[in-house]
């Protein structure tokens, strides 16, 4: 056992608590080892899962002892992010690469790389959406059971959508006429170990509907799947678009809708009164022909008092506009009218709440997971840019703290980045200009771009 001291920190705690100066203590259960009685040594040692917050408080009030003490110099000390809508398993955020032309195994170890990604981008816990293939159960198990060190996955496993209806030619969708076929493929799947369930509702706009969306799945199928997810305590998210989808989401008693290009103002004071969430992935449309209307759905949700959660739709770690996606998505929700606390609380405490992960607050007893950000985020969001430490479940990351140069978390090679969403070619597998980066969140020229 041993504990990390986290001292001269300003803390964020989460529930609009701010502690500066602050402490935070972590304790790592470490287990002894013990030689078997006959000198044999054992095949495997299964590294400890129970690291925790053991002081979280003013500076001075912690007189314990600590093997390590790191001096967080008075920047910000902050919850992990989450991402509360996000893929894993694609090779082009811009591209329809879900027919399986790469393969199962392949698309498998794709989406452990991009779940490192999103670690080192400060997020710490993620609800991975359309994944077939059971492969976001597997990361999930893998983590969870320490064979791998990433992010904390929430498992949703493929989305839910009718015959031949919008993305019926990706592959891992699954597809369904009728209540009962729809309802026995969401059985299948939530018998092996899903978080929570996502419905397609919505088609695209058709010009014939005067730019309406289209909505596919029919009320009698939406409640049918939600009250089923419901019964097996799992929330239920739908992408819809478009008054006739999200009236119906909302009759249907959904607790989130995600996307949501379109949506009326009489519509988002109901989602405000039933308290159903909006998770918006607003960077996923950004300079699209459908961005500004997007932008405009999230800027009328906040002033109806919906509560709005941080998603990308696409890697967190994506490329886009200086810094990343996740990153990206917060500033896009300043810029819908949040103030940086709140559109931190969408990545962290709200966020939590919408996918129901226990996290997004610090507190004793809790995971230990948390960012060092410098400066001040929660006045100038723009600060979110600088993450200078990451830590998941008491183990650091990386660390870049005051000139430190602990690198960020490595499933490669030695002067390979992790780093870059869907910008990289590995079919060449070429470096160019590889050096130690001064700033996550800065697309480099470590690997040819496509």
């Amino acid at each position: 056992m041993s504990r990390t001291i986290y001292k001269n920190a300003r803390i964020l705690v989460g529930d609009g608590q701010v502690i500066e100066p602050g402490t935070l203590v972590v304790e790592h259960m470490q287990k002894d080892f013990i030689p078997p009685a006959n000198g044999e040594t054992p095949v495997k040692i299964v590294p400890s899962v129970t690291d925790k917050i053991v002081y979280l408080g003013e500076a001075g009030g912690y007189t314990g002892e600590a093997d390590e003490t790191v001096d967080v110099q008075r920047n910000t000390l902050m919850p992990g992010l989450i991402d509360a809508d996000t893929r894993l398993d694609t090779l082009s955020s811009a591209a329809n690469d879900y027919v399986d032309n790469i393969g199962i195994a392949y698309r498998t170890f794709l989406s452990y790389r991009s779940a490192a990604e999103a670690l080192n981008t400060g997020v710490t816990t993620l609800r991975a959406v359309g994944m077939p293939n059971n492969i976001d159960i597997a990361l999930k198990n893998a983590i969870a059971k320490t064979m791998f060190f990433g992010p904390s996955i929430l498992a949703t496993g493929p989305i839910y959508a009718v015959t031949a209806g919008k993305g019926h030619e990706r592959y891992g969708l699954i597809e369904a006429s009728g209540t009962d076929a729809l309802r026995a493929q969401m059985r299948i799947h939530l018998s092996r170990g899903l978080d929570g369930v996502t419905m397609q509702v919505s088609g695209d706009r058709l010009g014939t509907l005067g730019g309406e969306y289209r909505k596919e799945m029919s009320d009698a199928e939406l409640q049918a799947l939600v009250k089923h997810a419901h019964g097996a305590e799992k929330p239920a998210a739908v992408n819809a678009s478009g008054d006739p989808s999200v009236r119906s989401a909302l009759q249907a008693g959904v607790d989130c809708i995600q996307q949501g290009y379109r949506i009326s103002d009489e519509l988002l004071k109901k989602m405000a009164a039933k308290g159903v969430s909006y998770v918006p992935c607003l960077v996923s449309t950004l300079g699209s022909e459908i961005g500004e209307e997007h932008f405009d759905v999230a800027r009328r949700a906040h002033l109806a008092g919906v509560r709005l959660a941080v998603g990308t739709g696409v890697l967190p770690s994506e490329p886009v506009d200086g810094t990343t996606a996740i990153i990206r998505e917060m500033e896009l929700l300043v810029e819908a009218g949040l103030t940086p606390s709140e559109a931190i609380a969408a990545a962290t405490s709200d966020a939590a709440d919408v996918v129901r992960s226990g996290q997004g607050i610090l507190k004793v007893g809790g995971k230990a997971d948390f960012l060092v950000v410098a400066g001040k985020p929660d006045q100038d969001i723009s600060c979110m840019r600088e993450i200078l430490a990451v830590v998941k479940g008491g183990r650091r990351a990386f660390c870049r703290i005051g000139g430190a140069k602990e690198r960020m978390f490595h499933i490669h090679a030695p002067l390979y980045e992790v780093a870059g969403g869907t910008t990289f070619d590995w079919t060449e597998g070429a470096l160019q200009g590889v050096r130690e980066p001064e700033n996550y969140n800065i697309t480099w020229n470590l690997i040819k771009e496509i």
